[in-house]
């Protein structure tokens, strides 16, 4: 008992003793981890007692109905989470504000003009309508059904897809084959490949002789030239010979997509026959050849003209040899002194001959003539190469597409991909400058076009959703794809009741 009229019994404290001179705080409610762990045992134990009269524990109650409980849980935020991805996947199908809409269950295309929804034949017209690169909402047919309905528009076999080529640089190839290998004309977009026995470029001396049914021409430097194959004195300067091989027919696309050089016959010299208007040591007219060794010891030639001399490939001193040679029989020699003394012309296009003899590819084992036409990008000049080979040189995994209203026989464009061009001049540093087209993946072209000004034409471009600057093409490699509707706003305006019939007089403003 207390002193002090306290009834409570003292208990004295079973804390140990603190033999730490600091002095130690005890928190309040603080407890190990394994007493918890002890008193949750307790605690499962005596439920297993009254839930099952069995303190063993061999069958744990509590801990089934946390796991299922738990499970439950897991079950709903995964479906939860579910729903609110499908939810951007396949929205609720409210129309909002959304210009361009597609019937969920038919795909049906519609676009909206106005207060009206109108049908639309494809994505491409819906595009230039809305005036930007939209892509469809889908919706209920419920959602279409609460707008007014107008009358079916848009262009008729415009592209359903455009996806433009991450390349921008300019790569056309025009090939023709034999009746056995790759008959007709081949367009191929990008690089050729070039690999194995395929059309690769001809070499310096290298040539090809085509019959175009009206005359014999030499293809040869990225040039077509006429030639005669009855002007012995052409033939012989050119190494060709007398027994020359049948020449292989060439197509009107192949033909134009070669730039015409200079006929290979010898050119007409004012004056041929005088004699020079200044003093010459040796006698020679006009006309005439002579030569001269040069510092590496080569013979070098040199065309007499009325006003100085002129210096000439082999070649083309042959060729003026053949044609007349005035009475010399060998050239007159010169010493180099005397060449230096004597005035310069620069009357004969000497660069438009070959300058070595030139060999004719062989037609049985090269049947396929191509012709590609390069500009890489921020290239201020244009390269043409001829290629010759067994087969197209198209790059593995292209595919070649049939064209049936031509006027090229087949198209080689990597599927998914088409080109925005624009067409350029035939001269090397020709800018683009004429008009834009899209060049779709079956090879068929469809001018772009814009009323007004070139901001207009530029909107356009951006509706369709293409990005400037456009690939440069020659108009003789472009006319080959096949003629496709013109793109236009107003184009795409216009009032079908049938997707077969022409557009009628009508037009949605």
């Amino acid at each position: 008992m207390t002193s002090g009229g306290d009834d409570r019994q003292g208990f004295s404290s079973r804390t140990p003793e603190n033999s730490n001179p600091q002095k130690v705080t005890y928190r309040r409610g603080f407890v190990t981890r394994h007493q918890v762990t002890g008193w949750r045992f307790v605690m499962r134990r005596i439920a297993s007692g009254v839930a099952m009269h069995d303190t063993r524990m061999l069958v744990d109650p509590l801990r089934s109905q946390s796991r299922a409980v738990l499970m439950g849980v897991l079950i709903l935020v995964t479906a939860v989470l579910g729903c609110f991805v499908f939810s951007f996947i396949r929205p609720g199908g409210a129309a909002g504000d959304d210009p361009v809409l597609a019937d969920r269950d038919t795909a049906a295309l519609y676009v909206r003009v106005d207060d009206q929804l109108h049908p639309v034949l494809n994505l491409t017209s819906a595009r230039l309508i809305a005036g930007r690169a939209v892509n469809p909402e889908q919706v209920k047919s419920s959602e279409l059904d609460r707008f007014p309905r107008g009358s079916m528009i848009g262009i008729p076999g415009a592209p359903e897809r455009m996806v433009q080529a991450a390349d921008r640089g300019a790569n056309w190839t025009v090939c023709q084959g034999s009746d056995a290998i790759a008959p007709g004309v081949t367009v191929l977009a990008g690089a050729p490949s070039g690999a194995g026995e395929q059309a690769a470029a001809l070499a310096a001396d290298q040539a090809v002789l085509v019959d175009t049914g009206s005359g014999m021409w030499l293809l040869w430097n990225g040039q077509r030239s006429p030639i005669d194959l009855n002007d012995r004195a052409a033939t012989g300067a050119l190494g060709l010979g007398t027994s020359l091989p049948a020449p292989r027919p060439i197509s009107t696309g192949l033909f134009n997509a070669i730039p015409e050089g200079v006929a290979l016959r010898a050119p007409q010299i004012p004056g041929a026959g005088e004699w020079a208007q200044f003093p010459l040591p040796v006698g020679a007219p006009v006309g005439s050849v002579v030569v001269a060794y040069g510092a590496d010891n080569t013979l070098l030639y040199y065309a007499v003209l009325s006003d100085g001399l002129q210096q000439i490939s082999p070649v083309l001193a042959a060729l003026l040899r053949n044609a007349n040679s005035h009475g010399l029989q060998q050239p007159p020699r010169l010493g180099a002194d005397e060449i230096a003394a004597l005035p310069v012309s620069q009357v004969l296009d000497a660069d438009a001959y070959p300058d070595q003899q030139l060999r004719l590819v062989d037609a049985a084992s090269s049947p396929v003539t191509c012709v590609n036409w390069a500009k890489p990008v921020d290239a201020s000049t244009s390269s043409l190469t001829l290629l010759a080979g067994a087969a197209l040189p198209v790059a593995d995994g292209v595919s070649t597409v049939d064209l049936a209203a031509g006027p090229a026989s087949r198209v080689a464009i990597p599927a998914g991909t088409g080109y925005l061009v624009q067409t350029v001049g035939a001269e090397a540093a020709a800018p683009a400058a004429g008009a834009l087209f899209w060049v779709s993946d079956t090879g068929v072209r469809y001018g772009i076009e814009a009323a007004g000004n070139a901001d207009e034409l530029a909107k356009t471009v951006s509706a369709l959703g293409l990005t400037e600057p456009a690939t440069p093409i020659p108009w003789p490699v472009l006319s080959l794809f096949s003629p496709g509707p013109a793109l236009s706003k107003d184009g795409a305006l216009a009032v079908y009741q049938t997707p077969s019939q022409n557009p009628g007089n009508g037009e949605i403003r």
